[in-house]
């Protein structure tokens, strides 16, 4: 998450809530290639489908984290800054998936309206890989700083997906290939406000689901996003929270990587709840770069020669189509709160 600084401009996270424990791996240590921290990475997404990065230490996390708080600053200059009516000039659609979206324009679970504004960048307007469209005054005159910001978070990324390649049995760069920067994609940073709950009716703002991308880099400092630890039933009372942390990122693959790897990766069901203790007082906001595969990209699992890929076991089915077409399908789903997702992958295999 961003500095200690913005951690402690808030109310501490409870010591009395149920939290989900992440393994905790230094960014530093990933990129002096240290073969535990290696395997460390890649237990936990085989695991869980979740880590917790820490950035601080080093020049490309430092970097990052400045960054990110100046990513919080233009959040908050586009969701509280600006009326509905400017925001609504932008609103997105679920074959356009950027822009902005209201609060109340996804459902829950429930069928209840979410409880969440956020805007997304379209990665690919930012960077020039498509023609520019009209954006948000605030978008538009930090366009270099989010230009900067998607850059250094697509290289920790790379790093991510090599790691991964490495422990597949993969040629690195092989995951990378799949989502060019210099290439169009549906990857997007959303910029996410929560509004506090009214006391007595404090539900789900954002329903479970899985990411259906590769890789999510998330910041955030109050308390609310929630995993549903694996094997357990989607009731309240088996959510746990994952818990803020001063200078760290969450990280997240999505379900491309367990269509991608045959099961052998893990994509995870997770969900935001109202913030715990006294942080349900404050507004929420939350930053998460979703990084995607290319829209022509083929969602078949891999089929590499010498890699630890399985093949199709008869009876077994795979997505024979685009990623384009995936992604769109996914994106109704999600926007109507009818997403059939769950948690999958975290295949058993044998070390390279």
């Amino acid at each position: 998450m961003p500095t200690t600084k913005a951690f402690e401009a808030v109310a501490p996270f409870p010591e009395d809530v149920s939290v989900y424990e992440l393994p905790r791996l230094l960014l530093s240590k990933l990129l002096s290639n240290d073969p535990e921290q290696s395997r460390e990475l890649f237990a936990s997404f085989q695991a869980h489908g979740f880590a917790l990065l820490d950035l601080q230490g080093c020049a490309e996390g430092d970097d990052l984290l400045q960054e990110a708080e100046k990513m919080f600053e233009v959040t908050r200059e586009v969701t509280v800054g600006l009326d509905v009516e400017e925001k609504m000039k932008y609103e997105a659609s679920p074959k356009q998936i950027f822009g902005y979206s209201r609060i109340g324009k996804t459902k829950t679970e429930d069928g209840l309206p979410d409880r969440f504004e956020c805007y997304g960048v379209n990665n690919d307007d930012i960077l020039g890989n498509v023609p520019p469209t009209p954006k948000p005054e605030p978008i538009e005159r930090n366009r270099e700083s989010i230009k900067s910001y998607i850059e250094n978070a697509y290289e920790i990324g790379v790093l991510i997906m090599n790691q991964l390649d490495e422990h597949l049995c993969l040629p690195r760069g092989t995951l990378a290939s799949l989502q060019r920067l210099d290439r169009p994609s549906r990857s997007q940073l959303r910029m996410l406000r929560y509004p506090p709950q009214p006391e007595g009716d404090r539900r789900t703002a954002f329903l479970g689901h899985t990411d259906f991308g590769t890789l999510t880099i998330l910041f955030n400092v109050i308390g609310g996003l929630q995993i549903l630890p694996p094997g357990l039933e989607a009731k309240d009372e088996n959510w746990r929270y994952i818990k803020p942390e001063p200078g760290c990122a969450i990280l997240n693959l999505g379900d491309a990587m367990v269509e991608w790897t045959g099961g052998i990766l893990r994509s995870n069901l997770h969900r935001v709840y109202f913030a715990p203790g006294a942080q349900a007082e404050y507004e929420r906001y939350s930053l998460a770069y979703a990084i995607r595969p290319e829209g022509s990209v083929s969602m078949k699992r891999l089929n590499v020669p010498g890699s630890l890929i399985p093949t199709l076991n008869d009876g077994e089915q795979e997505l024979d189509c685009d990623a384009s077409e995936w992604g769109t399908s996914k994106a109704i789903g999600l926007m109507s709160g009818k997403d059939t997702a769950r948690s999958r992958g975290g295949r058993a295999i044998m070390a390279c």
